[in-house]
């Protein structure tokens, strides 16, 4: 019997649909190395307040606060010169790094960042994979720190990590105008840049891995004041896929991709007609879909690129479906009309969870495998992959008898799937244009020109 042919699901969509998903393939199927986003105001919640030793009082600064309030320079007088560290040693090198500081003895506030979200999101889309179960973070600050114009500035540096267990920092950009001194991440080859300055009303924030490296361009006006807390890894435990308030996906690099990728009408220009326009990522992480607990969860629990891909396509209005997808029947009778629809298209659950009961079946081989599939509630859909499933992480769906030469029972697996339902490219432009109607109508009214109704 010949060697059946290793199956290329991307050979059968077209060359500009290939190139267009191989581009946000790897940003879909790597973890984040980056994220951010801004805290909005909320009453009746206090002000974020700053309270510190000054040489002969207790000074209190509340934020937001421009620039030019006295109080403000009674902060940054009370500051002492940033150093940074090499080789050991605490270096001080204004042409390197013009900063200054308080270490966390000096100064109290009521900021947290748990209690706005910041902790939860950063755990679901950072946290790297331990050998423990639940994982959590610990957010320690570490310092205060104040770039001012002019020449402000930190040069491409990488953290030296102080724990075994710290996996990356928090930085949180406190509400003062300033002009300038934006926060660049790099990490093999992307570049993720946050933008803090002009009117300063929210508190934002960027959280990034100890190894990328980073810098602080230049502040040309103003003062740039921020808190660093370093993030360590501990036990613990999120369900904030959907709800991750906190986050801000245009801060990341897959949005520009997808939103790019969406505005090119020569990618999968007919959308999901015909079951067909269906993007697909296989999880990931391990999650327990096939039972109706763990499916009760999705897509709550999802976590590192996955729950990126969730939130970043949703953002852009893309309906996300999270679904079982059946292992590919990769043994195809060429010719046989079934078959060639088989080889294109994949056995998607209609739903998480769904239990199976199936009768007992005869026979081996193709026939078999088509009679049990077609037990399961699916729908054969034509997806296009963005990466391969991982057999380490798939999940028994369903097991049935089978009666051949000696009885035995079967089981047949799933993966855990995001499908993504891409429109027609008619629909995606109108969508855009009404979001960015939208969003321009929500900026002037929080510049004042325009009132809401």
């Amino acid at each position: 019997m010949s060697e059946v042919p290793k199956l290329s699901i991307s050979n059968i969509w077209d060359g500009a649909t290939n190139n267009i998903a191989q581009t946000i393939s790897s940003l879909l199927t790597n973890a984040a190395y980056a994220c951010g986003g801004t805290v909005k105001p909320s009453l009746p919640a206090a002000p974020v307040t700053i309270r510190w030793d000054a040489p002969h009082s207790i000074e209190k600064l509340t934020f937001p606060s421009p620039s030019d309030d006295p109080v403000v320079q009674k902060l940054v007088e009370t500051t002492q010169p940033a150093g940074f560290g090499f080789q050991g040693k605490d270096i001080m090198d204004e042409t390197y790094r013009k900063a200054s500081k308080l270490d966390t003895s000096e100064f109290s506030i009521n900021f947290c960042p748990y209690e706005v979200g910041i902790i939860d999101v950063i755990g679901q889309a950072l946290l790297p994979r331990l050998p423990n179960s639940s994982q959590g973070i610990l957010a320690k600050l570490y310092k205060l720190n104040v770039y001012q114009a002019p020449s402000g500035l930190f040069k491409p540096h990488i953290d030296t990590p102080r724990s075994g267990l710290q996996f990356g920092s928090l930085v949180v950009c406190l509400p003062c105008p300033h002009e300038g001194g934006q926060l660049v991440v790099r990490h093999q080859g992307q570049v993720t840049v946050f933008d803090w300055s002009g009117p300063a009303r929210d508190v934002q924030w960027a959280a990034f891995y100890s190894d990328c490296e980073h810098e602080v361009l230049e502040v040309t006006s103003g003062y740039r004041i921020t808190l660093t807390y370093n993030l360590y890894a501990r036990c613990g435990l999120g369900e904030i896929a959907g709800h991750a308030d906190a986050l801000d996906v245009q801060q990341l690099p897959l949005y520009k991709e997808v939103k790019d990728a969406l505005a090119q009408p020569e990618f999968m220009s007919e959308g999901e007609s015909h079951l067909s326009g269906y993007l697909g990522k296989y999880c990931s992480h391990a999650y327990a879909h096939a039972t109706t607990e763990g499916a009760s969860a999705l897509p709550a629990v999802l976590k590192g690129s996955d729950m990126i891909a969730f939130e970043v396509f949703r953002s852009l209005g893309v309906e996300v479906l999270v679904r079982p997808v059946l292992e590919h029947i990769s043994n195809i009778d060429y010719g046989n009309p079934l078959d060639e629809i088989l080889r294109t298209h994949h056995h998607v659950g209609k739903e998480l969870g769904k239990p199976l009961k199936t009768e007992a079946v005869w026979g081996y081989g193709n026939n078999l495998l088509r009679q049990v599939y077609a037990e399961y509630p699916n729908t054969l859909i034509k997806v296009k992959w963005v990466n391969e499933p991982m057999n380490a992480i798939k999940s028994v769906q369903f097991g049935f008898a089978l009666y051949g030469n000696e009885p035995s029972t079967e089981f047949v697996y799933s993966f855990c799937a995001l499908l993504f339902k891409i429109m027609p490219y008619s629909e995606r432009v109108e969508l855009a244009m009404t979001k960015e109607g939208r969003e321009a109508e929500r900026k002037s009214i929080d510049a004042g020109q325009i009132q809401p109704d």
